[in-house]
């Protein structure tokens, strides 16, 4: 088959003639099983096109019908690299599949009638000496008008690398480049502008850069504007060295401006070589900034440093080398060629980009559709209005998220939607509400007005949609009516009335407050309810209201139907008319004679509570001081206690040595000759001689806890209990105990009382081991939870608590003793069959306390015991 269509190509099918390697590859293909079809059928289109693309040297690609069959020529082989030649005759999703997310909108767009070729690359691709190309497609028709496929010429742009920085007079080197330029301004009927002036400090540039970066500037400009000037000024500001490039052109949209911007940012080539620009600027460690107003022009900032600090050292040149300006000739050659067809289409598009701007400038919410019903236009109001922005020529009918019908519950379908019934039926439509939902979940009450658009023939062409949201004027509409039934329904009297007194308002309070009805009050002054002694007030107020000041709670004096005075507060304000104008004023009375006969009582009982309470005053300062006093001798006595039992137990322990050291030695002479009888004696006074000074000095203990000072410093309590453990040590490997700790927290305790606690407790869990099974206690640390805290109603129910807990299995005790345990010479066992004094838990209880914590127990006999200290955490 390649032998026979290379043989026919030639004179048959003239328009694939030529075309290198990849030409060869095309002849050969088989078209056949491909959606194009063989190539005897391929319309007058595409064959037109695949003339030109295998007879141009530049790369080019084609993508045919609907499904962007893949098509390239010799030029594009290369940039194609290992997808050459397999990419041939696919789908281009296939081509660049990794891709197809980003290229597909943009094939779609330019598939809608009237799409004009993108300043934005379709597609950029990169050669291996450092060229990029940008390809930008062009909508290709067929013979029916419709758009069958899209052509795509590669167009170089140079990757730049920098030479040199050099020292520069850039003063003068952007002066002589800008009087190149100058006559090119000229022929295009405008205006250059310059200001140049001297640059003190010393500036590094790669002058080709430069070059590029001024040149790109100005053909922007000159690009976008039709008329006016282009003004060119380099200044220095503070270290920095600024360039603006500034014209009278066409200008920006807001939403133009922030895709350029967010295109900067992403590093792509967004419109005409501003990404190259921009990427030149970075070189220098400089920024481009862009300002811009629709129909007023736009100005681009340059700014870079001064100096060389900024830049790599070994780029950098004194300078001594000649100024050569280097791109400047076929920059302008290339420009005057292209000054004309620049103009004319620029004057082109003038009428179709006014109207756009119309539309981005008006405060309603306008948006336009095709007459398929695609949306083409819309304004940052219909963009706000909808919560979202749509995909113009993709999205169909309206920009909407969700529609509903005015009851906010029955949806509507987009093609059933106003602006799809003006384009179905050609006419107007009016008269129709709608909920319109935006993603966020918001809604707003619309009102469209959609009209329909035709040609000079009369042929639709579309149609153009105001949205007027009426959401405010609803929700004013039912505010005003719920105030009428507010005022109508009000006990206060309410009444309105001009500047000249006259009343022209008078709800059903005022007639019952007044006794007067609306129709025998409405149109007379308000000086009828006045008593004569009050008429000068009405001329003040409304001199204040004049100034637009509220009179609140003025309280004084009106006249009922029946002659009665009435005490009254009148809360009046300023009633102004659309241009802000006071015209009369409302007035809101109240009868306060009720009140005024209780505010009377209530200074007389006012009177008699000061008396009360200066009473009251003397009885607590003569109490504070009887509790001062108190305090004071119940501090001395305190004192005199703490001195007594330390005296007390120093005077006690003395004999008992005495008694269990003589005792022992009684036995040490004697024990030969002493019967059993009298060992057993000597070894009871020695044995209660002992337990007496243990009783003597956890009762001392115990009354120091009383007034504690010692210092709460932060501690690791698990260094506390470790040294508890070696004190223990014996016990516990003399009893084989097992003994699990888990970490225990930090907390603001005393230390020394800290350890008093785990030697209590732990010594109690070693004393109260059960026979029955080896022996453990578990020791670790858990937060207090908001259930637990509640139970506990002594505990400040704001404060985060830990609790430590001391868990064994030992003999335990029954629950209804857990109170009893706490209680200093309380025991629960027998002194024969457990030693202890009693004191030990309660020594513990008092350490909580001192800690503004908490102590309890829980035990069940035979199977253990557990105890919890509530201690507070780390503030």
């Amino acid at each position: 088959m390649k032998a026979t269509l290379s043989e026919l190509s030639a004179p048959s099918f003239g328009f694939l003639a030529g075309g290198g390697e990849t030409g060869e590859l095309i002849r050969s293909y088989n078209w056949t099983n491909t959606p194009l079809g063989p190539v005897d059928q391929w319309p007058q289109s595409l064959q037109t096109c695949m003339r030109i693309l295998l007879t141009s040297p530049q790369p080019m690609f084609l993508w045919w019908g609907s499904e962007a069959i893949h098509i390239y020529n010799d030029a594009c082989r290369l940039l194609l690299g290992d997808q050459h030649p397999g990419a041939l005759g696919l789908p281009a999703s296939a081509v660049w599949a990794g891709l197809w997310d980003q290229l597909q909108p943009r094939f779609k767009d330019l598939l809608v009638p009237g799409t004009e070729t993108s300043d934005t690359p379709l597609l950029q691709m990169v050669q291996r000496d450092g060229l990029y190309y940008n390809f930008s497609g062009s909508p290709i028709a067929d013979e029916k008008g419709h758009i069958a496929g899209i052509l795509s010429i590669g167009a170089v742009l140079p990757h730049p690398t920098p030479s040199s920085f050099v020292k520069t007079d850039i003063s003068s080197f952007t002066k002589g480049l800008l009087a190149h330029f100058d006559p090119v301004i000229r022929q295009a009927k405008l205006t250059l502008v310059i200001s140049i002036e001297p640059i003190i400090d010393e500036v590094y540039i790669d002058r080709e850069m430069w070059e590029k970066i001024l040149l790109t500037l100005l053909a922007n400009a000159l690009k976008y504007t039709l008329n006016g000037a282009i003004a060119v000024r380099l200044a220095q500001q503070q270290g920095q060295v600024q360039l603006s490039v500034a014209d009278t052109g066409i200008g920006m949209s807001p939403l133009l401006l922030a895709e350029i911007r967010q295109s900067l940012l992403r590093q792509e080539d967004c419109n005409n070589g501003l990404a190259l620009v921009n990427e030149l600027v970075a070189r220098h460690a400089g920024e481009l900034q862009i300002s811009s107003s629709p129909g007023e022009g736009s100005t681009f900032y340059v700014t870079i440093p001064a100096g060389k600090e900024h830049l790599p050292a070994d780029k950098l040149s004194n300078g001594n080398s000649p100024v050569i300006y280097k791109q400047y000739k076929d920059f302008l050659s290339a420009m005057e060629s292209n000054i004309r067809i620049s103009k004319e289409r620029l004057r082109q598009d003038t009428g179709a980009e006014a109207y756009r701007q119309l539309i981005e400038c008006l405060p309603a919410a306008i948006y336009t559709c095709d007459k398929y019903g695609r949306v083409l236009m819309y304004n940052e109001a219909a963009v706000a209005l909808w919560g979202r922005e749509p995909r113009a020529g993709v999205d169909m009918w309206c920009g909407s998220w969700k529609i509903y019908e005015p009851d906010g519950i029955t949806p509507i379908a987009l093609d059933s939607c106003p602006m799809a019934e003006a384009i179905k039926g050609a006419v107007p439509v009016r008269g129709k509400i709608i909920v319109v939902e935006r993603p966020d979940g918001s809604r707003r009450l619309i009102q469209p007005y959609p009209d329909p658009l035709f040609d000079a023939d009369g042929i639709l062409t579309g149609a153009v949609n105001m949205l007027v949201d009426i959401t405010d004027q609803k929700f004013a509409e039912e505010y005003v009516s719920k105030l009428a039934a507010i005022v109508e329904n009000s006990d206060d009297a309410i009444i309105s009335k001009n500047l000249d007194g006259v009343i022209t308002s008078w709800n059903p309070g005022a007639e019952k407050l007044f006794g007067f009805t609306a129709e025998e009050m409405i149109g007379e002054t308000i000086t009828r309810i006045i008593p004569p002694d009050k008429l000068n007030e009405e001329p003040k107020i409304i001199e204040q209201l004049k100034a637009g000041q509220r009179v609140d709670h003025f309280q004084t004096k009106r006249l009922t139907k029946d002659g009665k005075l009435l005490d009254i507060s009148l809360t009046i304000s300023p009633v102004k008319d659309m241009q802000g104008k006071v015209v009369g004023a409302s007035k809101i009375a109240r009868d306060i004679s009720q009140q005024r006969q209780l505010f009377s009582a209530l200074k007389e009982s006012e009177a008699k509570y000061m008396q009360l309470a200066y009473k009251l005053e003397v009885l607590v300062e003569q109490r504070t001081r009887e509790l001062q006093d108190a305090n004071f001798y119940l501090e001395k006595s305190n004192r005199e206690l703490e001195q007594f039992a330390y005296v007390t137990s120093h005077d006690l322990q003395e004999p008992l040595r005495k008694i269990h050291t003589f005792a022992g030695m009684l036995y040490n002479v004697n024990k030969d000759i002493l019967s059993d009888t009298s060992r057993m004696y000597i070894d009871k006074v020695m044995f209660s001689a002992k337990r007496m000074s243990q009783l003597i000095n956890e009762l001392l203990d115990y009354s120091r806890l009383v007034h504690v000072k010692d210092p709460f410093v932060e501690t690791d309590l698990n260094e506390i209990l470790k040294n508890v453990l070696i004190d223990f040590e014996v016990a516990i490997s003399q009893h084989d105990v097992q003994v699990d700790t888990a970490e225990l927290p930090r907390l603001f305790v005393s230390p020394l009382q800290m350890n008093q606690l785990f030697h209590n407790l732990l010594g109690n869990a070693l004393k109260f081991l059960s026979p029955n099974r080896k022996p453990q206690i578990k020791i670790y640390a858990e937060p207090l939870s908001a259930d637990e805290l509640a139970t506990l109603p002594d505990l400040d129910q704001e404060k985060a608590y830990v609790v430590i807990i001391v868990k064994d299995n030992g003999i335990g005790f029954d629950q209804m003793y857990a109170d009893k345990i706490f209680q200093i010479f309380q025991r629960l066992n027998e002194r024969t069959a457990f030693e202890g004094t009693g004191i030990g838990l309660a020594l513990c209880s008092k350490i909580a306390i001192n800690h503004k914590g908490y102590i309890y127990a829980n035990g069940v006999p035979d199977k253990g015991a557990e105890f919890k200290v509530v201690l507070p955490a780390m503030p």
